[in-house]
């Protein structure tokens, strides 16, 4: 049994995948979910810590020790900073694939 190591012929109508994910294809619906993503995320931290659910869980019922941690002030306040600090991703987002979208759509 004897192994050819002659290299196979190049398929003719096949781009490398560096261009599929570039070219533009479907790559506005991934830059458009990590938008979706970035707000969600940041609406999400940004009224978490405030809510009835941030001090009323299950796992401080389980782990009590860690109460006075997620009750502090600075805790709830760096998580809401996180918050921010994502919106202002996707709102960066947002400006960015609209000054790129007209590379996105013109093909």
């Amino acid at each position: 049994m004897e192994l050819s190591s002659s290299p196979r012929p190049a398929e003719p109508n096949r781009q490398p995948r560096e261009k599929l994910y570039h070219s533009g294809g479907f790559t506005w619906i991934w830059h458009l979910l990590y938008i979706i993503y970035s707000l969600e995320v940041g609406g999400v931290l940004i009224f978490l810590p405030w809510l009835n659910i941030w001090e009323n869980n299950y796992l401080l019922y389980r782990f009590p020790h860690f109460r006075p941690l997620l009750a502090n002030s600075f805790l709830k306040g760096a998580v809401l900073g996180l918050g921010i600090v994502n919106i202002l991703i996707g709102v960066q987002e947002i400006a960015s694939f609209k000054r790129n979208s007209k590379n996105y759509f013109s093909k």
